[in-house]
């Protein structure tokens, strides 16, 4: 689990869609899945992920693209901003994972790993000590802690 206020709050870059998450975030990771990169633009995609149940939307109506059978990526029908992955947690059951940027005080979810590892672009590492995954966290092997190389990624 992950240690961050009662109440976190966010949303688009209009301001058109809101949110609030009550309670603990079940996980904060750096996911490096070529889905979650696309949807977002960026070379890695940071998501804070919350039981379904823990939020509450306000303001316009999100947008969701299914982008597989079951699982749905939210984004502001007026500018743009891509906002969720939302989707079956298993044994949390449904849950909304947000892009990390679109919350009000990001600093407050730390990320404990990172997910998707072998995904990743090759010529981008984060230089830090956490856990790499094949997959989802705690879910799949753990490939190794720390970046690839000093340099760029050999593989």
């Amino acid at each position: 689990m992950v240690d961050n206020p009662e109440t976190v709050t966010g949303g688009c870059m209009c301001g058109a869609v809101r949110y609030e998450t009550r309670g603990e975030s079940f996980g904060v990771i750096h996911c490096h899945c070529q889905s979650c990169r696309k949807h977002n633009g960026a070379p890695v995609v940071t998501l804070a992920g919350f039981k379904a149940d823990q939020v509450k939307f306000s303001g316009d109506e999100r947008k969701i693209y299914e982008s597989s059978p079951g699982v749905g990526r939210a984004f502001c029908g007026k500018c743009g901003t891509p906002l969720t992955w939302e989707g079956d947690g298993g044994d949390l059951g449904p849950i909304i994972e947000f892009h990390i940027s679109t919350f009000d005080n990001p600093n407050v979810l730390v990320p404990t790993a990172h997910a998707f590892h072998p995904e990743r672009i090759p010529w981008f590492d984060i230089a830090d000590n956490l856990p790499r995954y094949e997959g989802f966290s705690g879910n799949s092997p753990l490939l190794r802690h720390g970046p690839v190389s000093d340099g760029l990624p050999s593989d």
